[in-house]
């Protein structure tokens, strides 16, 4: 029975240490975050960002 607060349904509710799906958690979790380091920061960011450079410049 699972409690939906985190319960990953191994026994106890928390993951091995080791073992397959440790491993591929972890690859997943790697793939992810290589791919978002790979994203373009959205202009409306940089936009953001270079508002408050110029902000800060003028104190």
């Amino acid at each position: 029975m699972t409690t939906g607060k985190g319960d990953s349904g191994a026994a106890g509710g928390k993951l091995p240490a080791t073992g397959p799906k440790r491993n591929q958690i972890d690859e997943n979790l790697r793939r992810v975050y290589d791919d978002m380091l790979d994203d373009d920061v959205p202009d409306r960011f940089e936009d953001l960002l270079r508002q408050l450079r110029e902000q800060e410049s003028q104190k």
